[in-house]
């Protein structure tokens, strides 16, 4: 069902049309590529698309790629403007790091209104989609902080790419949710919840 677009800017993904081109990102999920990547601005009175920029990536030679960018409009374009909405790298921002944030947070690529600007800092589900932590996610989060220890903060942050801080918050999270079982102040352990798995949507 297509979702009917808020005015104003938004930003969406969806498949591609051709042979689907799987890639594993850095996190271990995987990503079918081609995938569209749009910025469109609605008009707030009636609805109607007043321009929409559309970037496609893929896979070549092992890595996602721009491979193709249109713009229509219904009117003049004005350069200027859309020099400073559109980024020519953020398509591979969203694709590279925030598909896989969404997918390992367990919410669907294809159903979230992306950020129409502030790439590549927007590109992170730290910055999307703050609240909407699963209990799978954060069981993973905290099955890799009972196995890293001391130091977990900076190393899931970098696979990550949030802050340390963030990663701190979604354990104190997985606690306040019982995932994870509680520890003394000021140290480092714990023991995950029992029945609780991470996600197993990788590449064997």
């Amino acid at each position: 069902m297509t979702r009917r677009r808020p005015p104003g800017l938004s930003s969406r993904v969806r498949p591609a049309r051709g042979q689907r081109h799987p890639w594993i990102a850095p996190n271990g999920f995987e990503v079918d590529l081609p995938l569209i990547v749009d910025l469109v601005e609605t008009d707030a009175s009636t609805g109607a698309k007043l321009w929409a920029v559309e970037a496609t990536v893929d896979l070549v030679d092992g890595s996602p790629a721009l491979l193709a960018v249109s713009l229509r409009s219904t009117r003049p374009m004005d350069p200027a403007r859309l020099q400073r909405n559109f980024r020519w790298a953020t398509p591979l921002d969203i694709v590279t790091i925030t598909v896989p944030e969404l997918l390992a947070a367990g919410l669907d690529p294809y159903q979230f209104s992306y950020p129409p600007s502030g790439f590549p800092e927007a590109a992170s589900v730290e910055r999307a989609a703050p609240t909407r932590l699963t209990d799978e996610f954060l069981t993973e989060i905290a099955a890799r902080y009972v196995l890293i220890g001391r130091g977990y903060a900076k190393k899931i942050a970098a696979q990550r790419h949030v802050s340390p801080r963030t990663v701190v918050s979604w354990i104190e999270k997985a606690r306040e949710r019982g995932i994870l079982s509680g520890t003394t102040s000021g140290s480092v352990g714990g023991t995950v919840r029992s029945g609780r798995r991470p996600r197993t949507r990788k590449r064997p």
